[in-house]
């Protein structure tokens, strides 16, 4: 129960930093990566939220998929997230469990954020674009396991070779 009360604590205090001005992001520390992921939730009192993304890292792509509870929640939504990841040193950094204090008011459609850290220090920072009925404010426990812990190369568009003289 400790455990949990400090991951309550820790999410609470890093609610406040998703409202922060684009140049105090230096707080969350240094952008290592980028995400992108669509879930969906469906919730009575208890929710369950899951889906599929790609984490890009290192000149890579990850796909991933990720899952989770929440509490105090009720309805159905799906959406589309993108994101920035900080402090993410390894990719073996971004697997695991995320903890995040979360809102949520969707009436067709919607916009949103969230912030979740982990307990290897890699925080996720993501805009949301939500439609469905959904009402929920919790704490939320997520997990994220990588289907390809290899890896594909990030694509590179092509050079012109005429406008390249």
């Amino acid at each position: 129960m400790r455990s949990a009360s400090r991951h309550f604590a820790a999410a609470l205090a890093l609610c406040g930093a998703w409202f922060m001005p684009a140049g105090a992001e230096t707080m969350l520390g240094p952008v290592t990566a980028t995400v992108t992921f669509n879930t969906r939730s469906a919730d009575l009192g208890v929710g369950y939220t899951w889906g599929r993304g790609v984490l890009t890292y290192g000149g890579r792509q990850y796909p991933f998929e990720i899952k989770g509870a929440s509490a105090i929640a009720v309805g159905y939504s799906s959406g589309h997230s993108v994101g920035k990841v900080y402090n993410l040193q390894r990719i073996e950094d971004f697997e695991g469990t995320f903890w995040a204090l979360s809102g949520e008011a969707t009436v067709g459609r919607g916009v949103g954020g969230l912030l979740m850290e982990n307990n290897d220090g890699v925080r996720i920072r993501l805009d949301e674009c939500r439609s469905g009925g959904r009402i929920a404010a919790s704490p939320s426990r997520l997990t994220i396991h990588l289907l390809n812990k290899v890896g594909t190369p990030v694509a590179t568009a092509p050079v012109d070779q005429k406008s390249a003289h």
